[in-house]
């Protein structure tokens, strides 16, 4: 972000202080008179447009910070700074930043003509870690996403750290669209985290003054005779019948590489060799598919409480949230294998995707 104008005005009577800025320098062009500045009032309450044009000044123009402001005026720092947040509010200062597009339309273009995407949404720059990525990609992606939300829809919820970035950088929507949410996978852990679907599932359905359906059960059962159990029973039950009603799904792509299920101990690292050996590259709601997208015949596939891969395949809008280039094989297998067709994602990880996918 580049600040390219700032600007304290001068109220009538007051000494003048204008800005021009250029590209290069805060202090390139300047007109400042003579006057001596004026003694700030004790309190931010009481100040004048004098008062808060001459710490403006001191504090825009002359660079000084706003503990040596608050020793020359003879003034708490805290006095200082609300004064500068009055003169902002007031108009006194006012700063113009360079237009900004944080999304690569090119890349996203390129996305949609190689995988056939309904949409995708690419974030330029999007952090230097895993987790900041997440959190910038989340941030500037909610609002496009946000758009996708339709009156009455019945929208499906994974769980995951990226998904979890997104749903909490949704603003309420106005008009509330007044979704039904389904939850599509169990829970992680025996106690709900942050990232797990049945709470992201109920802070979507809050944003979006929503009802919430809670798919009320672990991921993993532990075996498959548990895990017929929990799918009859009656609310569950409830719950599966709209994953065949679903209009859009907001789901995450795992890998092997990088799961949250190893992370929160629900694989162990005996799980993750023989999912390996059984041809797994990625994961989306608690089920491991091979590179062509096909679900791996694994124990976990008769654990698992979520909705099946047919089922999903069967949503029209399938929006994978990912980051990083290390998912890029997880992605396209789950592109190939008709898992997603929409994209959410950072600058790195579209150009790892459109390197793996390179049919050369």
């Amino acid at each position: 972000m580049h600040i390219c104008a700032i600007e304290p005005v001068r109220p009538p009577g007051a000494p003048g202080v204008v800005v021009d800025d250029g590209m290069d320098s805060m202090s390139s062009r300047r007109a400042v008179d003579a006057s001596p500045l004026p003694a700030p009032a004790a309190a931010a309450s009481e100040a004048s447009d004098v008062d808060m044009t001459s710490v403006a000044r001191l504090y825009y123009l002359d660079g000084l910070g706003q503990q040596k402001i608050a020793e020359m005026l003879g003034l708490s720092r805290s006095t200082i700074s609300r004064l500068l947040t009055a003169a902002r509010e007031r108009g006194i200062v006012r700063i113009s930043v360079d237009p900004y597009d944080p999304r690569d339309a090119t890349l996203e273009a390129r996305l949609c003509d190689r995988f056939g995407l309904r949409y995708a949404v690419v974030i330029r720059g999007a952090g230097r870690t895993a987790e900041t990525a997440r959190r910038t990609v989340g941030y500037f992606a909610a609002g496009a996403v946000a758009e996708r939300f339709q009156p009455g829809q019945t929208i499906g919820l994974a769980g995951g750290r990226s998904l979890y970035e997104l749903i909490h950088a949704f603003a309420a929507v106005r008009p509330a669209p007044r979704p039904r949410v389904v939850q599509l996978m169990g829970s992680i852990g025996p106690t709900t985290g942050a990232i797990d679907s049945t709470e992201l599932s109920r802070v979507l359905a809050g944003r979006l003054d929503g009802t919430f359906f809670t798919l009320n059960a672990p991921a993993f059962a532990s075996d498959r005779r548990t895990r017929d159990a929990f799918v009859e029973h009656e609310h569950l039950r409830t719950v599966r019948e709209l994953f065949g009603a679903l209009d859009l799904a907001l789901v995450g792509i795992g890998s092997l590489d990088e799961s949250a299920f190893v992370a929160r101990e629900a694989l162990g690292t005996a799980d993750v060799a023989m999912l390996r050996r059984a041809g797994a590259v990625g994961e989306v709601c608690g089920r491991f598919f091979d590179r062509s997208g096909r679900e791996c015949d694994t124990k976990f596939r008769h654990r698992v409480i979520s909705i099946e891969l047919d089922e999903l395949r069967r949503c029209p809008e399938i929006v994978a949230v990912a980051n990083g280039p290390r998912r890029a094989r997880a992605l396209l297998a789950a592109l190939q294998g008709g898992l997603v067709n929409s994209l959410v994602i950072d600058q790195q990880g579209a150009e790892a995707l459109l390197a793996e996918g390179d049919p050369r």
